[in-house]
């Protein structure tokens, strides 16, 4: 499975995630989500929690 797809099957569950829970899939997880956004039209959302901490969410029918 690539790093793109566990991103995406960690984020499938519609909660919140943090940067430590994607790092262990790959550093560059800005990168892998940025593809999911614009290449597979995956609905993520980047929210800032706190002066530069944020969480990674994808949106949930």
């Amino acid at each position: 499975m690539s790093k793109k797809e566990k991103i995406r099957q960690l984020l499938s569950d519609g909660k919140p995630h943090t940067k430590e829970e994607l790092i262990p899939i790959t550093h560059r997880f800005s990168s892998a989500i940025d593809s999911l956004r614009d290449d597979d039209g995956c609905p993520i959302e980047t929210i800032k929690v706190s002066h530069n901490v944020y969480v990674y969410q994808m949106k949930t029918a």
